[in-house]
């Protein structure tokens, strides 16, 4: 759960250079980390593309995110 807070940091620019080195650097060596992070980013592009002119309710971001990750708990957990 923490590498997947961290990559949401990373893909949304809330992290200092030392933290994005850091992630850079394990994303090259990680291929699951790496797959999470491709999964993101393309998530996190459709829906740039498909809200570019709307304004996002605030905290609509969290909930996102915190409901990704309980739906990925309970995938990992019937798989």
């Amino acid at each position: 759960m923490e590498s997947l807070e961290r990559i949401y940091g990373y893909l949304d620019g809330e992290l200092g250079p030392e933290a994005c080195q850091a992630i850079e650097t394990h994303l090259r060596d990680c291929e699951e980390c790496s797959d999470e992070y491709q999964i993101e980013s393309m998530l996190k592009e459709l829906v740039r593309r498909s809200c570019n002119c709307d304004v996002a309710p605030e905290g609509l971001a969290d909930r996102i995110r915190a409901r990704i990750t309980v739906e990925r708990t309970q995938i990992h957990w019937q798989g």
